[in-house]
């Protein structure tokens, strides 16, 4: 056990690439730790993750399942009313989240690489969120049927979509998360159109590179450094296209004043 770790945190991951698995024994180590609140684990095969919510999930208020990609149900959390923050990385069984109106205190989720998660549905139900991330990772983009569900959680104040895709292709459900500080979007698959209405409807202060007609990166690709927003649209050089970065900037924020100017617009 690593005596370095913080009071409040106790981990049991283990040393393998893929996680491991993680020996029911293993988890004696807990109750050498009666302080800490928070649990980072990996390894966890569906009956060892139903054994560590019955017979410590009163504990913990943090869960970090880091690499428990056996883990097919997750309904066992709706016993952790207590919890405030779920972080879940690389997960090939799981089609579909828990119950989260069961885990009322909840305040943060984070899911990268959910592989069978196809619907968000169950996120709706998190009315406590005020921070949600949903990335895909080094399997595959996630696709997911809809932003909808989203859309209902207006409390939410970070928002991180990266590499998941709308099946419906639409950014209108995000207009309704008019408290957001921070969004993350996918920069390739909604039309500079799509950005700049969502770039209207939401807060002019929320921190949004995609919201913003270009991003100039930290470094040149191919003699490239500069990004223009929205689907299909090209790298470019700042030095070298100044015209056309000047041409996009204005359509684009010609059409943010428009849709400003009408609230009953859409972006298509």
């Amino acid at each position: 056990m690593n005596r370095r770790e913080p009071t409040w945190l106790v981990s049991l991951v283990q040393p393998q690439l893929n996680g491991g698995r993680l020996d029911p024994r293993d988890l004696a180590q807990l109750d050498e730790r009666p302080e800490a609140t928070a649990l980072r684990v990996s390894g966890l095969d569906q009956r060892t993750f139903e054994l560590v919510v019955a017979e410590h999930g009163s504990r913990f208020s943090a869960l970090d399942l880091w690499k428990c990609p056996r883990i097919a149900d997750l309904s066992p959390l709706e016993d952790m009313a207590h919890l405030r923050l779920v972080s879940a990385f690389w997960n090939q069984r799981s089609a579909h989240l828990w119950d989260l109106s069961r885990t009322p205190a909840l305040e943060g989720l984070h899911l990268t690489d959910f592989i069978k998660l196809r619907a968000l549905d169950d996120v709706a139900r998190g009315a406590s969120l005020n921070e949600l991330e949903v990335e895909g990772g080094n399997s595959s983009p996630v696709t997911v049927d809809t932003y909808e569900p989203v859309g209902a959680l207006t409390g939410l104040r970070s928002l991180s979509l990266g590499a998941t895709r709308p099946r419906d292709g639409r950014v209108e459900p995000l207009g309704a998360l008019v408290g957001l500080e921070h969004l993350t979007l996918p920069s390739n698959i909604f039309t500079w159109r799509q950005l700049a209405w969502l770039s209207a409807r939401l807060p002019s202060t929320v921190e949004a590179a995609s919201l913003r007609p270009y991003r100039r990166l930290g470094h040149a690709l191919g003699g490239h450094d500069t990004l223009l927003m929205g689907k299909r649209q090209p790298f470019v050089s700042w030095d070298a296209d100044q015209r056309r970065i000047q041409a996009h900037t204005a359509r684009f924020e010609a059409a943010v004043a428009e849709f400003r100017a009408d609230p009953l617009l859409g972006p298509g």
